[in-house]
């Protein structure tokens, strides 16, 4: 590109100094910030470019997001006849793809790596923004284990689809951080499109995808579960949000250690055959990829078994590439990159422990994880919290004491066998009254009169024993009264759920306490399959009260001898239907609920 060379500066302000990767009019290099004295990360294109503008405007709009896991827009800029977008340099961060060429990644790994960059998506997706363009080369971890994601909407603009439709777009990026979490697991790009530097996975005779668990050993249920069908069946998350919840706990620190092992050998520790022809030095012509692109390009047409066999190879120690906004076809991996090493130098190398975080700034400050975890430090109390803490145990000993003299009184209390709400709810009411009879008890609270329909007040997908949400999304269509829509499950490879869970489900809010007599189900297909109805009170399977069981196929009918009162219907599925082959999942068009 004219203008771009190394030693000049754009915007009186940034001097380059390296170039990182080149294709057609977009060029990255590692510039000088010479007002703060810091290295940054330039893209350069022409200012004529056909979506030079929109690249400027969606860089801008990333600015103004603030979260930790995207790589920071620190400038936006026109120098004459160039365009440039300045972002904070990711030193000693290694991509997604770097990292896999030394083995796979433990699977927990592969959850907080996805589970933060889905979560940073999320942040963008809230404003507007998403990446569209995701590969390995564009999810980083720093040395400290930090996550960040770089391109996002920038790239995308370049390419014209800036202009897509926020929920299909959404719904790319899930997909796109999923085939991101297959490769880090099996070390295999999902494809369909080529990604440089890392092996394109092999379909099964069927065209299907073999799911993780196919290809190495120590994979999580969950985590192939969501392989399988986000790649498979084109289901699961929506957006990057559900994505992250679905994830979600993960470890807030890194996790170290090394991937599954494939079933038919064990890996070697260098992922030679991904990168057998690396990166060249220096730009190439304006229009063609760098010899990143062309050397990964190369390494991919070798089989995997070629790969393995051809051994590990070594790189000048000034390599460094990172990840372009122009799609995927260079070879960005990392900035700060060591060089890769042999077997034993290797051994060598790997340090026993990794401090916690690596060039403090002054205004770092620990970040919270996901989920609550515990704090893995110990410090003894002082006199005022240990004050409080007694205070507390106080407080709890006493109310327990109060609520066990009542809950004994009404017990011994002559003729309360059943107690009626007022008396239960606000037993101080009731102190200096008899007990009343049964004919004098106030009616019910509930509108539904007896026998007729119950109105459902909301549902939602029941997985205690997983990630809680087994297709959230779609558990409306259970009530909708459209016989042609059903929720479904997901997709197990035996009628009990591949032995990671004993069932799943569905639960019905029917806001507030009720008595339930009978609940319809209504299974779409043909396949047997059995369930069991519950009431409850909480949220939970422990002490609901079983009002039925079902087994079989089209609308099947619970119906208790006594009605059971309770706010929640869990409709609990033991056994799943057989949909094909070894696929086993359950569909249900419709549920109904009946006083």
């Amino acid at each position: 590109m004219e203008g771009i060379s190394r030693g000049a500066t754009l915007g009186d302000r940034y001097e380059l100094s390296r170039a990182l990767s080149s294709r057609d009019d977009v060029e990255q290099w590692i510039a000088t910030d010479t007002t703060l004295g810091r290295e940054v990360t330039i893209t350069c294109f022409a200012a004529d470019h056909p979506y030079a503008a929109a690249a400027l405007d969606s860089a801008r709009r990333v600015a103004g997001v603030e979260d930790h896991r995207l790589v920071r827009v620190l400038d936006v800029g026109t120098d004459d006849e160039v365009s440039f977008v300045v972002e904070e340099a990711v030193h000693h961060a290694s991509s997604v793809a770097a990292l896999l060429r030394e083995d796979t990644l433990p699977a927990e790994e592969v959850r907080r790596v996805i589970g933060e960059a889905a979560s940073g998506l999320e942040t963008a997706r809230a404003r507007g923004l998403h990446h569209l363009i995701l590969t390995p080369h564009h999810v980083l971890r720093a040395r400290d284990g930090s996550i960040q994601v770089s391109g996002v909407a920038i790239g995308a603009a370049l390419d014209g689809r800036d202009d897509e439709q926020s929920s299909n777009a959404s719904r790319d990026d899930v997909v796109a951080l999923v085939k991101v979490a297959y490769a880090g697991l099996t070390g295999h790009w999902p494809g369909p499109d080529d990604v440089p530097g890392v092996p394109q996975a092999e379909r099964r005779a069927d065209g299907m995808l073999p799911g993780p668990t196919e290809l190495v050993s120590g994979v999580p249920g969950d985590l192939d579960t969501l392989a399988r069908t986000t790649l498979n069946d084109d289901e699961g998350p929506l957006t990057p949000g559900e994505l992250a919840r679905q994830l979600s706990p993960w470890s807030s620190e890194q996790v170290f250690g090394v991937g599954g092992k494939t079933p038919q050998a064990g890996r070697t520790g260098s992922r030679a055959g991904a990168t057998s022809a690396g990166p060249a030095h220096g730009k190439a012509a304006a229009g063609a990829a760098v010899g990143a692109a062309a050397g990964a390009s190369a390494g991919r047409a070798a089989s995997y078994s070629e790969e393995r066999a051809s051994g590990p190879r070594t790189t000048d120690d000034d390599e460094t590439t990172v990840a372009t906004f122009a799609g995927t076809d260079d070879d960005p991996t990392m900035v700060g990159r060591r060089p890769e090493l042999d077997r034993d130098a290797t051994a060598a190398y790997r340090p026993v422990q990794v401090p916690s975080r690596i060039d403090e700034d002054d205004d770092y400050e620990e970040l919270e994880p996901p989920l609550p975890l515990l704090n893995s430090g110990r410090e003894e109390p002082d006199r005022d919290s240990s004050r409080l803490a007694l205070a507390i145990v106080a407080g709890v000993v006493a109310i327990a004491l109060i609520l066990a003299f009542f809950g004994l009184r009404n017990l011994f209390s002559p003729g309360d066998d059943e107690p009626d709400q007022a008396a239960t709810s606000a037993p101080s009411a009731t102190s200096s009254q008899s007990a009343p009879s049964t004919s004098s008890r106030p009616p019910s609270t509930s509108t539904t009169p007896a026998g007729g329909p119950i109105t459902v007040q909301s549902i939602s997908g029941f997985d205690p024993e997983g990630r809680g949400n087994e297709h959230n999304e779609l558990a409306f269509k259970a009530i909708d009264g459209d016989p042609e829509t059903a929720w479904r499950s997901y997709i197990y490879k035996s009628e009990t759920f591949g032995r990671l869970k004993s069932g799943v489900g569905l639960m019905l809010n029917l806001g507030e306490a009720q008595d339930v007599r009978s609940v319809s189900v209504t299974l779409k297909g043909s396949a047997s399959s059995d369930m069991t109805v519950y009431v409850t009170d909480e949220k939970r399977l422990r002490d609901a009260q079983e009002l039925g069981k079902i087994s079989g196929s089209g609308e099947q009918t619970a119906t208790a001898a006594q009605p059971v009162k309770g706010r929640y219907v869990i409709v609990w599925i033991t056994k799943l239907a057989q949909e094909s082959g070894d696929e086993f999942r359950d569909q249900i068009s419709e549920i109904k609920v009946s006083s």
